[in-house]
């Protein structure tokens, strides 16, 4: 499944399984009344220790997804504690609790953290996040992978990475991008028939709209799993599109990509939002050879290419192959790491009197914050309610079995975007604000 997350632009999120949607809409849910008893302001914090939880998709068949959250996370703390911890306190991360990819696990678990006191939960990785009522109404700190809806990651204590708000509607100016620059003459838009999937999809085809690409063919009601996609591709064919972007799962992009090959258009360029994981092309790689790929974060091949340019993809990789070595580097795996790093980043602007209302406080003040150069800047003075003021992004193509980072701006990995038109139904980038990874 792609759930395309909505902050400075659309962007991909770790893979899950479709029917997880059947799983949540069945699930009734429980009130914030279910919620245990609120937790102090000051609960898991010791004159040399933090209590630090997390609540991830650790079993079951979405684990592969959202577990290496919690592995990007644990990592990050050993490399703190490493160091001699913050201000003298070690990181004790734990319980790392698993909700089974089950809707009442992890209800269960939010609410198992809670008795637990621990100080936050960092590393929050689930296709359900049923629990966060309870981390809301006890106000716990609460760091992950926002790919969940809006209201579960609503009010100030509540840290999506990237944002804690989705928009799904305004028009991606990134597709076009790319599209513009592969000499799109028509573009085709194929998605699941699914909300995770197909609403992914709407900012492109409005992008397509807004920028007067012809769009013949588009397709958002493909079943999940489905055995064909002849009747699309021979439809793009017969319409002569030569640009195809997607908001199917990596699994769906294969396939779409082997029928284009198997139809006599191996040429057409095509855009994923999701397959961004070498260990999916090293299995793929002719089926993703020159697929171009969205991101929200500095890709990870850049440490080899620019050391030191970009720190934070430099430690993640330094401290997962020290710390985590059999987790591969990874967006969830990111997505944990930048968890963590913005919750030290807190502790460290609060000092020693560390409480979770001065931690909200200090992390809700920051207006670019980006990880040392992980991801594009975040201002968390809006980033609960609205997307930010910044449209970065970076992007990568697979070129025979790697991810080789393409375009750029000014040295810098990203290039951010107006999402005003320009001359000629053109795209208008913007010079490379501060706070910009590579700036």
């Amino acid at each position: 499944m792609v759930v395309t997350r909505r902050r400075a632009a659309v962007a991909p999120v770790p893979l899950v399984v479709l029917v997880l949607v059947v799983a949540m809409v069945a699930f009734s849910g429980n009130s914030p009344n279910a919620a245990v008893s609120h937790a102090g302001d000051t609960d898991g914090v010791t004159p040399t220790t933090i209590r630090v939880g997390a609540l991830a998709t650790l079993s079951g068949f979405a684990s592969s997804s959202f577990a290496p959250v919690v592995a990007g996370a644990a990592a990050y703390f050993d490399a703190v504690n490493a160091a001699g911890g913050v201000d003298g306190r070690t990181i004790l991360y734990g319980p790392r609790l698993d909700d089974g990819t089950s809707p009442n696990g992890d209800l269960s678990a939010a609410q198992q953290l809670v008795q637990d006191k621990v100080f936050a939960v960092v590393g929050v990785g689930t296709p359900f996040f049923t629990g966060s009522s309870v981390l809301q109404a006890n106000a716990v700190p609460t760091f992950g992978i926002q790919e969940n809806t809006n209201a579960q990651w609503a009010g100030p204590t509540m840290f999506g990475v990237g944002g804690s708000y989705n928009d799904f509607t305004s028009p991606m100016p990134q597709v076009v991008y790319v599209a513009r620059h592969n000499g799109v003459r028509r573009a085709a838009v194929l998605a699941y028939n699914v909300a995770q999937s197909s609403q992914g999809c709407i900012s492109i085809i409005a992008a397509f709209a807004r920028w007067h690409i012809p769009t013949p063919v588009i397709d958002t009601s493909i079943p999940y799993g489905t055995a064909s996609l002849d009747a699309d591709v021979s439809r793009m064919a017969q319409h002569g599109v030569n640009f195809v972007a997607t908001c199917m799962d990596s699994t769906g992009n294969i396939k779409l990509s082997e029928t284009l090959q198997q139809h006599g258009m191996g040429d057409v360029t095509q855009f994923w939002l999701d397959g961004y994981d070498q260990q999916i092309l090293r299995a793929h790689q002719s089926a993703m050879d020159g697929a171009y790929f969205l991101l929200q974060q500095t890709p990870f091949e850049v440490t080899a290419r620019e050391p030191g340019r970009y720190p934070g993809i430099d430690h993640f990789n330094q401290a997962m192959a020290r710390y985590e070595p059999g987790t591969l580097a990874s967006v969830p795996a990111l997505d944990g790491w930048v968890s963590a790093d913005l919750f030290v980043t807190g502790l460290r602007l609060i000092g020693r009197d560390v409480t979770r209302s001065a931690l909200v406080t200090a992390i809700n003040a920051l207006t670019d914050y980006n990880a040392d150069g992980a991801i594009p800047p975040v201002n968390w003075t809006v980033a609960h309610s609205a997307v930010t003021s910044l449209n970065c992004s970076s992007f990568v193509q697979a070129r025979h079995g790697r991810f080789v980072p393409v375009y750029g701006t000014g040295g810098s990995t990203y290039v951010c975007f107006s999402r005003q038109v320009g001359p000629h139904d053109s795209v208008v980038t913007l010079p490379l604000p501060p706070g910009v990874p590579g700036r």
